[in-house]
């Protein structure tokens, strides 16, 4: 599915994670039929705000009152990476509680903001396109995985085969007694 974007709200979005670096910037996205038109910037009060984005939720709740003051449907979050790429990191798919809305990241790694757009789900998230004033939004994120993830993938893959060995081992049957035979 394809997104569009408005440039005076990606301009807000990138401004407000700017003005929050090194902290992530968190906030609400609204707007109609596939098209983001507005977002509520909100304040992180996670406990690690470098690492994650929490939102208070009275403060959640004036913000999607003034989405319904604007006549626009609730599309989702986004929330910056100072110092990653725009992929869902393993906070940002812990801590997702409904699946419905879309996360938009802004990365502020390599000085330029990168925008994405996720589609989270119970098994990790899918890309959307995102078109930027109807032009898509060059992908400037590094696509190469970082170090901790590709150790992260190396430690996951050991333990998958170590556990398929284990669970073969186990299932064998008892090996023959060999004195009996002579």
């Amino acid at each position: 599915m394809t997104y569009r974007i408005d440039a005076d709200v990606a301009r807000e979005i990138a401004n407000h994670a700017r003005s929050r670096y090194p902290d992530e910037a968190c906030g609400l996205i609204a707007g109609r039929h596939q098209r983001i038109s507005f977002a509520v910037a909100l304040r992180n009060v996670a406990q690690e705000p470098q690492k994650e984005f929490a939102i208070e939720p009275a403060e959640q709740l004036r913000a999607l009152k003034s989405i319904d003051a604007e006549g626009l449907r609730w599309i989702g979050v986004y929330h910056s990476h100072p110092f990653s790429a725009p992929i869902p990191s393993a906070e940002d798919l812990d801590s997702a509680h409904d699946y419905g809305l879309l996360q938009l990241i802004v990365s502020l790694r390599g000085g330029k903001p990168a925008f994405k757009l996720w589609q989270l789900h119970e098994f990790g998230a899918d890309p959307l396109d995102l078109h930027f004033d109807g032009e898509r939004v060059p992908d400037v994120s590094d696509p190469r995985l970082t170090q901790q993830q590709r150790l992260a993938m190396l430690i996951a893959g050991a333990l998958a085969v170590l556990l398929v060995l284990v669970i073969a081992f186990s299932l064998l049957p008892p090996a023959p007694d060999l004195s009996v035979i002579r």
